[in-house]
């Protein structure tokens, strides 16, 4: 039964749509974000980009099962940093379902939404590092 069950699941995938890149196709960093703090990202990587950093978005909708192009998607880029208004759940689930990457993580459990310079230091630091 829990072979059955995953199989379903599995089969879901294929009418899940393809993760949406915005901004580069590959780069330096990739900025993964799930649930309401899209908008927030959005708006500091979209002034990263002006600033001339290699740096692009993905929101993930879909979490069990993941879009079938994650690994294509994650593996265009140097670095990976998961941004959540939590502990870092999706950042964990990631490393169980996608081993060969390595995550940073930006983790926000205040009760409060992420301010653009906190975004935006945290993705600067990163690129700083490589």
């Amino acid at each position: 039964m829990v072979d059955l069950r995953e199989q379903k699941v599995a089969r879901v995938a294929d009418s899940i749509p393809d993760l949406v890149v915005q901004g580069a196709e590959s780069g330096d960093l990739l900025v993964v974000v799930w649930g309401g703090s899209y908008g927030y990202l959005i708006t500091a990587i979209r002034d990263l980009q002006a600033e001339g950093h290699k740096v692009s978005l993905v929101n993930i909708n879909y979490i069990n099962p993941l879009p079938k192009n994650v690994k294509d998607v994650f593996s265009r880029f140097k670095k990976i940093v998961v941004c959540e208004l939590n502990s870092g759940q999706l950042a964990n689930y990631l490393r169980i379902k996608h081993q060969e990457f390595s995550y940073e993580q930006l983790n926000k459990v205040q009760g409060l939404p992420f301010t653009l310079n906190e975004i935006k230091e945290k993705c600067i630091n990163i690129l700083e590092e490589m």
